[in-house]
């Protein structure tokens, strides 16, 4: 991205606020806004009804919003992606080499969530032929939901970015889901990546 990402930080605690705010401002490719912002950075203390209700509220706007939350399990992330959430991460693991990738993954429209979510063992479970990966499909899932852009993607896996974009159109039509953060829960919930 050529110009700089505007974000908007949300949290309870005035003194994390601006404690985040302080770290988003070191990234010269970030600005703190107060309106208008291109990613929301919402940081609260755990996955609860109110967060979910102000998820769906700025889902909604048309906003794209970056969880940080201090507990975080698999339930958590269904809901949170289900509610509107284009990312997730725990708060502990809120470091610059981080929360830098995570924010544009989602400006971009790609996911990220913690990688211990995404480990779901060598287990092949029976399910529908619809839901169902290919390896291709579930490198690609599993690489979205670490924050990687199709670009990257695409160069990591030697494709073409039409070749990634096709796979994520695939699974996102063939799975009848919204967007590749629907997808990307749905992966999680059945235990597909």
């Amino acid at each position: 991205m050529d110009e700089r990402i505007r974000v908007q930080v949300i949290a309870v605690d005035p003194a994390v606020r601006v404690g985040v705010d302080d770290m988003v401002r070191v990234c010269p490719e970030l600005t703190v806004v107060a309106d208008r912002p291109d990613v929301v950075l919402m940081v609260t203390d755990e996955v609860s009804d109110a967060v979910l209700v102000l998820l769906r509220s700025l889902s909604r706007a048309g906003r794209r919003v970056l969880l940080v939350t201090d507990t975080l399990r698999e339930p958590d992330v269904v809901e949170a992606v289900q509610a509107g959430a284009g990312g997730l991460l725990r708060r502990g693991e809120v470091r610059l080499d981080r929360l830098r990738p995570a924010i544009r993954a989602t400006a971009d429209g790609s996911f990220t969530v913690p990688s211990d979510l995404l480990e779901a063992g060598d287990r092949e479970p029976e399910r529908p032929p619809a839901r169902q990966l290919t390896k291709r499909e579930r490198t690609v899932l599993l690489m979205l939901a670490d924050g990687h852009e199709t670009e990257e993607i695409a160069r990591s896996l030697a494709y073409s970015v039409r070749t990634v974009t096709g796979i994520v159109h695939t699974i996102t039509h063939r799975w009848q889901v919204r967007n590749r953060a629907h997808a990307v829960a749905c992966a999680l919930r059945e235990g597909l990546i």
